[in-house]
């Protein structure tokens, strides 16, 4: 996600001229061998993130399941961007304390004097020279996978397996096209026809997403790969920006019980949940982009307790790190809920001063925190312990929260349809498949171990 710096209209200009994505100018990469002069290092370089930035959330992700977080250190911008873009305001007197700088064009013009275009994240920094390396978002994740393999932690998956990397790229290449790419070109339309098409082949894409994933638990193969990390960066922002924001409004992805159900289990899951701030998408991109909402007016949905109630994919096979193992709880408390760390994310910094300005929305309540942990070096962020998710008793209910509809069986790993009798009616009201949609009344939400069945401050 980039701004350019040279752009007289600033951020008023977002939805008032065609848009383009641009090809990232600076696509050096790091590489094991260091051809092209940036070899893999321990502590060389730095990610600079923006927490509301899908293609740098791709990096976030990257680095913490492939446990690079000792390697690449992290900046995280402020997600609020002015008019020279991405800047380091959240940092102590408005400096990264590693690069010593305020806005990430510094080391853009460091790399290239009188740069003239977009800055953008996400963007890896030499940290001796304080030069740009890349801002290549579409290698960079990939390079981690594949040429960071010495500084993997021991059990880190593999998520760009060779046997599978053309099938991989192919999944990728139409998600790209159509959904990472397509809210976007729907959103800074400024042309009706633009948006309808732009907006159309989104659900197209996500129609045939859904299909592939009714009896699969995952993109490519049995296990997380590349093509799931890109499509979650886009799925978790769908609700909360999306929808309302950029106009992909047919139908939210709570209202799709195949890709709902499928972004939770990835939410709940290690290394994707836990890299996730909502406060930071939703101020962005409604405070950013005033040339689509002027007002600079932050929603205050949507309602986020549904991210962490049970997906029952996990009933479809699949083995989500293949034969390695989750990553480490972050800070090394042990028996710590991932999922409940992306909705606490910004809710326990909010506790420890003011808001900033123009903040007007809050994070669901969440339980007392039961312990804490460092977020990267700077800032203490408390989680829940979690107990166990409750099986839900109800065989119509795990069916219906998977996405699968009607009666089912099971062969290898898969699903196989059956006629099935009618959805039954809820206690809610209505059927149970439209409330598999948000909470149905027979399955809990995660509890504290050894706590009550009751969230606090959660509708069960």
């Amino acid at each position: 996600m980039s701004r350019a710096h040279d752009d007289t209209d600033g951020n008023a200009a977002y939805g008032k001229k065609p848009f383009k994505r641009a090809r990232s100018h600076f696509a050096d990469r790091i590489t094991a061998d260091g051809k092209d002069g940036w070899p893999v290092e321990a502590g060389r370089y730095r990610l600079v993130v923006s927490r509301a930035c899908p293609w740098a959330s791709r990096a976030l992700v990257s680095r913490r399941l492939l446990g690079l977080e000792g390697a690449v250190s992290l900046a995280v911008a402020d997600p609020v961007q002015d008019d020279r873009s991405w800047r380091f305001t959240l940092d102590p007197g408005g400096r990264d304390p590693v690069l010593g700088i305020r806005y990430l064009s510094e080391a853009y013009e460091a790399r290239e004097p009188d740069y003239p275009d977009g800055v953008s994240v996400p963007a890896i920094v030499d940290v001796p020279s304080g030069r740009l390396v890349t801002n290549d978002y579409q290698r960079i994740t990939l390079d981690f996978a594949t040429e960071w393999t010495a500084l993997h932690r021991p059990g880190a998956p593999d998520l760009y397996p060779e046997p599978l990397r053309a099938e991989i790229d192919e999944v990728m290449e139409g998600v790209y096209r159509d959904v990472n790419n397509g809210v976007y070109r729907a959103g800074f339309a400024t042309r009706q026809s633009e948006y309808e098409d732009a907006c159309r082949d989104v659900f197209r894409r996500l129609d045939l997403v859904a299909q592939r994933l009714a009896d699969h638990r995952y993109l490519v193969g049995d296990t997380i790969t590349e093509a799931d990390i890109r499509l979650f960066t886009t799925l978790v922002r769908f609700d909360a920006v999306y929808h309302g924001h950029f106009k992909c409004n047919r139908w939210k992805l709570t209202e799709n019980p195949v890709l709902w159900a499928y972004a939770r289990d990835l939410y709940q899951t290690p290394g994707f949940g836990d890299t996730v701030d909502f406060d930071h998408i939703k101020r962005h991109y409604y405070q950013v982009h005033t040339g689509i909402n002027p007002t600079a007016i932050v929603p205050l949905g949507p309602d986020l307790s549904g991210w962490v109630t049970p997906h029952h994919r996990e009933e479809l096979g699949g083995r989500p790190f293949g034969d390695g193992t989750p990553p480490a709880p972050r800070g090394g408390a042990s028996g710590c809920c991932p999922a409940a760390e992306g909705l606490r994310e910004g809710a326990g910094r909010r506790r420890k001063g003011p808001a900033p300005p123009g903040r007007t929305h809050e994070v669901p309540p969440v339980p007392e925190p039961a312990c804490e942990r460092a977020d990267e070096g700077k800032r203490a962020c408390d989680r829940e312990p979690s107990g166990r998710f409750h099986e839900c008793r109800s065989l119509d209910a795990a069916r219906l929260r998977r996405g699968l509809g009607g009666g089912d069986t099971r062969r290898g790993g898969r699903r196989a349809r059956t006629a099935g009798p009618r959805p039954p009616e809820s206690a809610a009201g209505g059927t149970a498949r439209g409330a598999s949609l948000g909470l149905l009344g027979r399955c809990r939400l995660p509890r504290p171990a050894g706590g009550p069945d009751a969230r606090p401050g959660v509708p069960r």
